[in-house]
């Protein structure tokens, strides 16, 4: 059977980063990557659903509640909008419902601050300058300073953002410091192999480590390896760990629970009339994260606000639910309505989206065939925060005079995201998560997670340096270990 010093399933932050440095450590080291691996002259300025569909991989459950997750070398880290925030002091203090705190105790500011320094190197990641905001961004601002809300720049990978607005389809220009052009570089260099269209099914002890067993090019394949790291991503890594419990029978209670979209919450505001007249403002235009970001009501209220930009009309449409706004027209599907979007759109509309300390209320399961499905859970504490976050955002578009709609009826909010985290949470012991401190799975020696999955709850910001971090020291750990 082959063998390799480490095999790592997933080539995204959490993969592509710890492949980096045990590679650089003179391991011998596999990634295993389900998807293909993509050049940028692969990718393509187009919102067709066909190309959409190969530049992230949308998992739809049993119940048509929809998440993003990558689905390429390189994880979301081709797809995503750029934004790198390190965890504010208050996320490491978010408790349960127990009052017990769910981030370890090992993890604070100063334990996290060289691996998130080390990550901000390696992917470039900057606070942009005032003349690289984008015009929605300026709107975004203006539109808080009149309630007297504070912004910042935001902290981006990007340089030199030529703003075209299609940053999820992938930046065909390579202004994007993802990490085809950071760590898996440098995991090559150091003689990592990079498997693309490797389908791992499932994980099971042998000896001193373990086996993956996976599927590539039709066939049939096993892999043993004395350290495994699982880095498939928030949905992919729990599913996996769920189709190997046969195999695997320690693993904790908690695999697939406590399933979190970082409290995400999206608006689109229709300005007032009197912004008609910036006809130098497209809405579709620009960064899709637009350069700013709002910490006004984090400290009290526990969330944040950022604005986006490449919304197309068609999103447009179908973020409204049902006219309740004096602004908007009567019906909301008619002849009617869709002359008002003319009349709005380009010029006065703008989208923007909340990251909040929210609780999860959806499990990670798979159906019987091992694909991922979800399970809902209780969801009273995750309403409640909806209902704060509403009101207070609401009363932002009321006394600035903007028509703020939420983009997706209450119904529906919380079940559609890319942040996707603690299916696999970090925890101090087995009866309250899946991982240690150090990323081991509980009962498995060096069989480890490593991705958003183990981020015991929501953040209040991006989480992708903070799973940067994550991989940054649980890699050093495993390179300490020998």
């Amino acid at each position: 059977m082959e063998e390799a010093d480490a095999v790592i399933i997933g080539s995204g932050y959490g993969g592509a980063i710890p492949a980096a440095r045990l590679a650089e450590a003179g391991m011998s080291v596999v990634v295993l990557e389900r998807g293909p691996r993509r050049s940028t002259a692969d990718l393509r300025q187009s919102d067709d659903p066909r190309y959409l569909q190969t530049a992230v991989d949308l998992v739809i459950g049993s119940d048509n509640v929809a998440f993003r997750t990558g689905t390429m070398m390189g994880g979301a880290s081709i797809a995503m909008d750029g934004a790198h925030f390190r965890m504010p002091a208050k996320s490491y203090e978010v408790e349960d419902g127990a009052g017990r705190r769910l981030w370890p105790q090992a993890y604070d500011k100063d334990a996290m601050r060289p691996h998130y320094e080390r990550a901000e190197q390696m992917l470039k990641v900057r606070q942009l300058g005032w003349d690289e905001i984008a015009k929605t961004g300026g709107l975004f601002a203006k539109m808080l300073s009149l309630v007297g809300a504070s912004c910042e720049r935001a902290r981006l990978n990007y340089t030199d953002c030529l703003q075209c607005g299609f940053c999820a389809q992938g930046c065909i220009y390579d202004k994007k410091m993802h990490l085809l052009h950071t760590y898996l570089p440098v995991a090559e260099s150091h003689g990592a192999e990079l498997r693309a269209g490797a389908m791992v099914d499932h994980i099971e002890p042998s000896g001193s480590g373990h086996v993956a067993h996976y599927r590539r090019g039709g066939q049939s394949k096993q892999i043993f390896s004395a350290r495994m790291i699982v880095a498939c991503g928030g949905i992919h890594s729990p599913a996996l760990l769920l189709r190997s419990a046969a195999w695997l029978p320690k693993l904790s209670q908690h695999l697939g629970e406590h399933f979190n979209n970082n409290g995400e919450h999206g608006f689109v505001g229709i300005l007032p009339p009197e912004f008609d007249r910036l006809d130098r403002y497209w809405c579709y235009q620009g960064m899709d994260n637009a350069g700013m970001m709002s910490f006004h009501w984090f400290e009290e209220e526990g969330f944040t606000l950022h604005p986006g930009g490449g919304i197309e009309p068609s999103i447009f449409a179908a973020s409204v639910d049902a006219a309740g706004d004096a602004v908007l027209p009567a019906r909301a599907w008619g002849m009617a309505y869709k002359r008002f979007v003319e009349s709005v759109y380009p010029h006065r509309v703008i989208a923007f989206s909340a990251l909040g300390l929210a609780p999860g209320h959806r499990a990670v399961i798979v159906k019987d065939n091992g694909t991922p499905d979800f399970a809902p859970r209780d969801r009273s504490a995750a309403d409640a925060y909806l209902d704060r976050l509403e009101q207070i955002v609401f009363a932002v578009g009321k006394k600035t005079g903007v028509a703020v709609v939420p983009s997706a009826p209450r119904p529906l909010a919380g079940t559609t995201s890319a942040h996707l985290l603690s299916a696999c949470r970090m925890a101090e012991s087995a009866d309250h998560g899946v991982v240690g401190p150090d990323g081991q799975v509980f009962g498995y020696e060096k069989l480890y997670v490593c991705d958003a999955s183990i981020v015991p709850c929501a953040l209040g910001v991006n989480p992708a340096l903070t799973i940067s971090a994550l991989a940054e020291r649980i890699a050093e750990g495993i390179v300490q270990d020998g």
